[in-house]
């Protein structure tokens, strides 16, 4: 097949275009074998006559069903859809709100129309159901509503706004961006390089201030930001990722040197609503004597691929992997895979269960890593937000600087159509390059502008995160909240205002969380320059700081053996052999498969004095007196024997907690019934059997496990609370007439 003569088509084609003579497409010929007529040069005759498949009524009517159809409305990404929608339905009521008709009103829009409704949407302080807004702070997302309104009035209007209008907005625009006060500051885009990566995967690891409820969250979260880093992959990418897409090899050295572990990973979504693009492949080798496995992605995804079973060969193990040879004359040897597991995603959701969690089959949503890492950055000491973009715009950074990549491959690394892309959107402001030194003709201090340059700059590791006890407490003092609740004791015990006794309850707890949010942000910001100043008198006051360098891992009573063992194996030095570092190797492997499968429970609060207690002994009688053990019977026996204990018979039947959740006790029984219903009792689905730990009983439904909790373990729940239970003891009486009738 030859191509068109171009010359008819395009005035401006380059002369040079002679040499791309070839064949562009795949077209299929569906024209006759031998036949050398093609259907474009049949006479209208012969198209009458001609013989066809269906007939005429079958187009016309698949014509009119294809019009009718949301094919040809989605025209947009569901993300810009989604914003358009919104800023239609914000149109409406705009119109409503002045008493005019929306649809007129874009046929004769003006100017002032448009100021009038951006004017309006800037004053708008709450949205659906009163929730308050969190206001347009900069000039961008004005400029984005604007863009979008351009949309809007496009798909409305079928027609593009009069360029008269438009030119005039942008300078209404800019007038209302600084009556407003929005900021016009560019987003913060610093990278994380290599050493910001370890600190946030270390912290990941080890911290006990966030728990995962599962183990396996928090390896998940560890080899997701060691995926995005290695990879530069979009997060949407990477938590598309299913077990298909990772190909596990056993790789010769073409040096001589030990066979190498080879991951392929493979990701196919990468923005593809304007359609597939092709999936790129990254070939990751294993790296022999890793100063430390905390990047080790081999480390990590062996480990869950072990512990979900991906493997075909059952007697596999993390150990004789490494000693598994290749045939003479081959170069590399696959590591097969299950069938059924090709579909399952490597990145998964947490369900909660009424005994605890499990992993569900369900992706992992962006939401949850983000917020996972947010935390970690914050407990590490960053000032800035480390989320999951900062690593791809690091990773770029690093493609971009090294001489063996060049701007094609880093374009199709990063799925950007050409270098102008990441010029204007990822490549940050901070200019790393040492400018004195090159205009001087000195060498560059290479090493000092990359400590300038990174997040781990600004570290502090004291920087606060979370507010203290009175911290949290002072908002009570805001005026606001005290109007508030001296509104919601005027009603208290009035039956017929409990609606409205209820509404402000809420909206006591959402300006409480409000106020707390500002005051930590304020703590946040203003760090830097108190400490700075309390660090520079307390030195010109003649105290010096300590020298001192943490070199062990502090032990932390909440972590339990599995997680000590978890980062002792993956924080340990190399081997000095190649048996030594095989060993290191499987031992991390080993306690990543056994910690996915641990259960970390809920994320301690900001102890109040009116919290919880335990029956574990404190530090001291412990290392004196009684052990876990004699805790663990005491709290079984308090369970049993006291009418209304407050250790929770659930957590404590489960042997997957950690040894301090398991025997919690409550402040007060009632403190306990809310843990109850809280954790455990509204968990359970409809019908769902659930299981005493404790007493080795099943219960066939809810309300007989709540009755099993009132009458075996005191514990009173709302329905023993309303009396309500007549329906169960009925229910109870009639299931045991039958198994006395069974025998």
């Amino acid at each position: 097949m030859r191509r068109r003569d171009r010359s008819s088509s395009s005035s401006t084609a380059s002369d040079d275009d002679s040499q791309y003579e070839t064949d562009l497409t795949s077209v299929d010929d569906d024209t006759d074998e031998g036949d050398d007529v093609s259907d474009t040069e049949m006479t209208e005759a012969e198209c009458f006559t001609a013989k066809h498949a269906r007939p005429p009524e079958y187009y016309r009517t698949h014509a009119e069903e294809v019009n009718k159809s949301e094919v040809v409305q989605i025209d947009y990404a569901p993300k810009t859809r989604k914003q358009m929608d919104r800023l239609k339905e914000q149109w409406w009521q705009h119109c409503t709100f002045l008493g005019r008709d929306p649809i007129q009103t874009f046929k004769s829009i003006t100017t002032g129309d448009l100021s009038s409704f951006f004017r309006w949407k800037l004053d708008q302080t709450q949205g659906k159901d009163g929730r308050k807004l969190r206001g347009t702070k900069e000039e961008s997302s004005l400029d984005t509503y604007w863009k979008h309104f351009l949309q809007v009035y496009n798909e409305v209007m079928e027609r593009n706004m009069d360029g008269k209008i438009t030119r005039q907005m942008h300078e209404v625009l800019r007038q209302l961006a600084k009556e407003y006060g929005l900021g016009n500051s560019p987003r913060d885009k610093c990278p994380m390089d290599v050493y910001d990566v370890t600190t946030v995967l270390q912290t990941t690891l080890t911290m006990t201030e966030k728990m995962f409820k599962i183990g396996r969250s928090r390896i998940q979260t560890v080899a997701f930001f060691q995926g995005g880093f290695i990879t530069a992959n979009r997060p949407e990418a990477l938590l598309n990722l299913q077990y298909k897409h990772i190909v596990v090899t056993l790789l010769r050295d073409p040096k001589g040197g030990p066979h190498r572990v080879l991951l392929e990973w493979t990701y196919e979504f990468t923005k593809t609503f304007l359609g597939p693009k092709a999936p790129n492949t990254f070939p990751i080798p294993e790296i022999l004597y890793d100063p430390s496995l905390i990047l080790s992605p081999h480390a990590f995804y062996l480990g869950l691929m072990f512990a979900d079973k991906v493997f075909s060969i059952p007697e596999l193990t993390p150990e004789n992997i490494y000693d598994l040879d290749i045939r003479p004359g081959c170069n590399s040897l696959p590591v097969p895979q299950k069938p059924q597991k090709a579909d399952v995603y490597v990145f998964r959701r947490c369900v909660s269960t009424p005994t605890g969690y499990t992993v569900s089959d369900d992706p992992l949503p962006d939401y949850t890593v983000r917020s996972d890492l947010k935390k970690a950055g914050e407990i590490s000491g960053f000032k800035q937000v480390v989320m999951p973009y900062r690593t791809r715009y690091g990773s770029g950074a690093a493609f971009n600087k090294d001489g063996t990549i060049s701007d094609a491959l880093q374009n199709m690394i990063m799925k950007h159509a050409d270098m102008g892309t990441f010029l204007n959107h990822y490549l940050p402001r901070r200019i790393t390059a040492d400018t004195q030194a090159i205009v001087r003709g000195m060498a560059p201090q290479d090493e000092i502008m990359q400590a300038a340059c990174r997040m781990s700059r600004w570290l502090d590791p004291d920087r606060p995160w979370r507010l203290t006890t009175e911290q949290s407490s002072s908002v009570n003092m805001d005026p606001q909240i005290q109007k508030l609740v001296r509104q919601q004791a005027k009603l208290k015990g009035k039956a017929s205002r409990q609606d409205k006794y209820n509404q402000l309850g809420k909206d006591i707890r959402n300006a409480r969380q409000r106020l707390r949010r500002a005051l930590r942000d304020h703590i946040r910001e203003s760090w830097d320059r108190e400490q700075a100043e309390r660090d520079i008198q307390l030195q010109l006051s003649g105290v010096k700081f300590s020298d001192q360098v943490k070199t062990t891992l502090k032990r932390s009573p909440e972590r339990t053996p599995q997680h000590n063992q978890l980062i002792e194996s993956v924080l340990s030095l190399p081997g000095s052999s190649l048996e030594e570092e095989a060993r290191r190797r499987s031992a991390a492997i080993n306690a990543i498969i056994a910690y996915c499968h641990v259960l970390e429970g809920e994320t301690p609060r900001v102890q109040r004095k009116r919290s919880s207690t335990s029956h574990l002994p404190s530090v001291e009688s412990r290392k004196a007196a009684d052990s876990l053990d004699k805790a663990l019977e005491a709290a079984k026996v308090s369970v049993y024997k006291e009418k209304r204990p407050t250790v929770c018979f659930v957590c404590l039947g489960n042997k997957e907690l950690p040894i301090g959740e398991r025997i919690q006790s409550f402040y007060t029984p009632g403190d306990l019934s809310k843990h109850f219903k809280r954790k455990h009792l509204r968990r359970v689905k409809q019908g769902e059997c659930i299981k005493c730990d404790l007493c080795q009983i099943t219960l066939n439904n809810k309300m007989q496990w709540q009755r099993h909790a009132y009458d075996v373990h005191g514990i009173v729940s709302q329905s023993v609370a309303t009396g309500t239970w007549v329906d169960l003891v009925n229910a109870a009486t009639l299931d045991s007439a039958r198994s006395d009738s069974g025998k």
